[in-house]
């Protein structure tokens, strides 16, 4: 990119290397898991930072997955006085009701308490859900405890990915979003072995235990929280410029003494976010008014309801009847789907490795023909074989399970996460990305409910719906989806045609400056932008 024969944004793409940079073993060891390397102005101090912002992903994928092994538990039933099957229901839709009204919270305590004061809300409210459902008594404390829960993770995974969007370095930040992911699916595996061991438990310890187990990943989160910072972006918006700068220095910044790629990537956050409330974005629901906004809000929408259509769901939480039909019994069963969740994990540790250096495009494109033709296979073997007495076709049947698990955590479940906290302008990222995942939560609560009965009437045929819906997601994908990898936040503004202000001063007047901007006929000029610190 240049402007007037210069080149713009030139120190953001420098990569430099320096003793403050990630160095110690461990360091590397696990930048290169991630795929990454110390020399991207990584520091380790923003590392920490980024993986300790997704403990709560933790929880959400242990918590999301331990009520079926929960209710697998003959104790429970018996605790409870053999709840109906109606009651059952409500203890899932329940969570992913209180999870959909916690995806919208998010948007607005996002902007409104911050980003960190956010996730710690959500942590203490995942801690109070998961105490209430260890200790339950009757089924009414149960249900609330299952509420309160689904509503903190709600605000989990609507501002998580947002704050380590805002936090990490453009060429890594991939890496650093979809680490969410890593940690929902470890979650998930977590709650499929402790599940194994639970089933060897006695009395109402089967299914307490593993309830309280997590407790402790959301009181490390809520105390370890007072030691991460603000976001950024998030202070420049409520005018606290200084304390912004600060931070950026200390996340991006060199301690031996060169602060020029840290000072860079803080001016064009600053001018950003300065023009984009003084000239640009007046209200939030500018999201639906200009015509960028909608483009953006109709790509992440339709990401997160794609997600829910890959038939995901049907796989994890009818993965047991699956095994059943196909006569794997008794405890067979929870050792296949211990295994089963593994696959999620190395698939998605994977895909860290790739997403800064691939992008984002391709991953969803190529992963989403590669589900259509994995579900096509697997509903020829599920016609075919479940129900049957030939072990070739109920191996394959099984194989086809776990190699769609490996398929959407290779790129379709980090990636659409990642791509959905890129695209917003800073002033609406909030928000938008809750509207997102509440509109994913939302189809996922639609299907869990449609599923039991679309089995029960039309068996393998259901798998048809997956099918189409992962072929025409393969297609969009292709068609509408531009790439964002290794651009700053504030450039991708740019693909989508805003006017961007960039890094570089080219002169000061008053109490503002006068910087360089792109229209979107990408037509370079000078401007005089009034730059005042008061709050969105």
């Amino acid at each position: 990119m240049h402007l007037l024969g210069h080149p713009a944004h030139s120190l953001l793409a420098k990569e430099k290397r320096s003793s403050d940079f990630i160095t110690v073993p461990s360091s590397y060891a696990l930048l290169w898991i991630l795929g990454s390397r110390p020399s991207t102005n990584m520091r380790k101090y923003n590392l920490y930072c980024c993986v300790f912002a997704t403990v709560g992903s933790l929880i959400y994928g242990y918590d999301s997955g331990i009520i079926s092994t929960t209710l697998g538990q003959k104790t429970f039933p018996a605790y409870f006085n053999n709840p109906s099957d109606n009651l059952i229901g409500a203890i899932v839709s329940t969570y992913s009701g209180g999870q959909g009204v916690g995806n919208l919270a998010g948007g607005y305590l996002g902007d409104k308490l911050g980003r960190k004061r956010t996730i710690w809300l959500a942590s203490t409210l995942a801690l109070a859900g998961a105490i209430l459902q260890t200790a339950a008594v009757n089924m009414p404390m149960f249900l609330v405890g299952r509420i309160i829960a689904g509503f903190a993770i709600g605000l989990v995974y609507a501002v998580a990915s947002i704050y380590n969007a805002e936090i990490a370095p453009p060429k890594i930040r991939g890496v650093m979003v979809a680490m969410q992911t890593l940690l929902i699916a470890t979650g998930y595996a977590l709650s499929n072995w402790v599940g194994v061991f639970g089933s060897f438990a006695k009395g109402n310890a089967a299914w307490r235990v593993p309830l309280g187990i997590q407790c402790l990943p959301a009181i490390i989160l809520i105390i370890g929280l007072f030691w991460l910072p603000e976001s950024p972006r998030w202070l420049l918006m409520r005018g606290r410029e200084s304390e912004a700068k600060a931070i950026v220095m200390k996340l991006h910044g060199d301690e031996s003494g060169d602060q020029t790629f840290a000072e860079s990537e803080f001016n064009q956050m600053k001018q950003q976010i300065d023009y984009e409330r003084e000239v640009s974005i007046k209200s939030w629901t500018q999201l639906f008014t200009k015509a960028s906004n909608r483009r953006r809000l109709i790509l992440g929408i339709l990401l997160q309801v794609f997600l829910q259509t890959t038939g995901v769901n049907v796989v994890n939480y009818y993965q047991t009847q699956i095994f059943s039909s196909i006569g794997i019994q008794g405890r067979s069963v929870l050792w296949t789907s211990a295994g089963f969740g593994m696959i999620g994990v190395i698939s998605t540790a994977i895909c860290l490795t790739y997403i800064d250096k691939v992008g984002r495009k391709k991953p969803l494109t190529y992963t989403s023909i590669a589900l259509t033709i994995d579900m096509i296979l697997l509903m020829v073997f599920t016609k075919y074989y479940a129900n049957s007495t030939n072990k070739v076709g109920q191996g394959f049947t099984v194989a086809w399970i776990f190699i769609f698990s490996f398929i959407f955590s290779l790129g379709f479940h980090p990636i659409q996460l990642v791509y959905i906290a890129e695209i917003f302008p800073t002033a609406l990222r909030s928000r938008a990305t809750a509207i997102c995942a509440f509109m994913g939560t939302g189809t996922g609560l639609l299907f869990n409910q449609l599923s039991p009965k679309a089995f029960a009437h039309i068996s393998w045929r259901y798998y048809a719906v997956f099918v189409a819906c992962d072929a025409v997601a393969a297609i969009t994908f292709f068609t509408f989806y531009p790439e964002t990898k290794g651009k700053t936040l504030e450039e991708i503004a740019e693909i989508f045609g805003d006017d961007v202000a960039f890094t570089e001063y080219v002169g000061a007047a008053g109490n503002g400056a006068t910087v360089m901007r792109k229209d979107a006929n990408h037509a370079a000029a000078a401007h005089e932008v009034e730059l005042p610190s008061k709050e969105l």
